[in-house]
């Protein structure tokens, strides 16, 4: 190859997408093509001569670390992962290949940009996982949320409950008054429910109208049992929308682990029958499964 082929071979590489990066034995930079500014928005004057550690997300230095050491012993990573801070204090997801060399003792990697692959796997997973109307975990999620608290209730020998919420004359609203009142009648169910629940409940929409709340490590049911009056109160409360005040109301059912089933399948039919208990029995009420209904504060007045 000639000398001009040569001298043009930096400037090849610093046209390449990915970023060549060279560390010492110490973890400081001592070589970065212009690849870096792109991805980590530093100039290489600026990294040159920084420890390696330094720009790395504070949560990924451990394994970084480890990481690197391995290398250093002579294990070639392809495709390992982790997040960088660039200087405009985003988050960079980086995916390395990298090896050691024994003669120069540095460290050589090739250094890959998957901010945007990262980011539209998190939206992929989103749409997955949630309901696009009301931001809430769909049937998926509930249904692996629910086998985890099973899995943990059986581990630590506690208790955990499940409420089936099927809104009261939806269908009503949405031939009287149209879908779109419908739909933002369920985002505001949605916000009265996750106001309503602690930060370690789940609440879920599993479609239409009908909704669930894991209540992880409950210890006392009938304090369960009021605060899903105070629920069904809420749910009264009437919601404005285009400037027209509506009120609905809900039935719950509510089943016990592990005194109602014991695994998610009978446990979720446990509370829809007793959800079905208490609309049969006039609505806006909470049944307990194969115990009494109790009528809202409202129908008992």
């Amino acid at each position: 190859m000639s000398s001009p082929s040569l001298a043009s071979l930096s400037d090849y590489i610093d046209q390449l997408l990915e970023a060549i990066c060279v560390v010492d034995a110490n973890g400081r930079f001592l070589y970065l093509s212009s690849g870096c500014e792109r991805i980590f928005g530093y100039q290489s004057a600026e990294m040159i001569g920084r420890p390696m550690i330094e720009l790395v997300h504070p949560e990924d230095r451990e394994g970084t670390l480890l990481a690197a050491s391995e290398i250093m012993a002579g294990d070639q990573k392809i495709d390992f992962e982790n997040r960088y801070i660039r200087k405009d204090g985003q988050i960079a997801y980086i995916q390395w290949s990298a090896r050691w060399s024994e003669d120069q003792k540095v460290r050589v990697a090739v250094a890959r940009d998957i901010t945007k692959h990262k980011q539209l796997l998190a939206q992929l997973q989103h749409i997955a996982f949630y309901d696009p109307l009301t931001q809430l975990p769909n049937r998926a999620l509930f249904e692996d949320r629910l086998q985890q608290s099973l899995a943990r209730a059986r581990r630590e020998q506690g208790m955990l409950a499940l409420c089936f919420i099927d809104l009261d004359k939806l269908k009503e609203v949405n031939d009287g008054h149209g879908h779109a009142t419908g739909d933002f009648y369920l985002q505001t169910v949605a916000k009265r429910l996750l106001h309503s629940v602690r930060d370690t409940d789940t609440v879920a929409r599993l479609g239409g109208d009908e909704f669930v709340v894991i209540m992880d490590a409950i210890t006392d049911q009938a304090a369960v049992v009021l605060s899903l009056h105070n629920l069904l109160a809420s749910l009264q409360q009437p919601f404005l929308f285009t400037r027209e005040a509506l009120q609905l109301s809900a039935s719950i059912g509510l089943a016990f682990f592990p005194q109602h089933a014991q695994d998610p399948a009978s446990l979720l039919a446990a509370a829809d029958r007793a959800m079905y208990r208490a609309k049969q029995a006039g609505g806006n009420q909470l049944c307990v499964a194969t115990e009494l209904c109790y009528l809202s504060e409202k129908n008992q007045s």
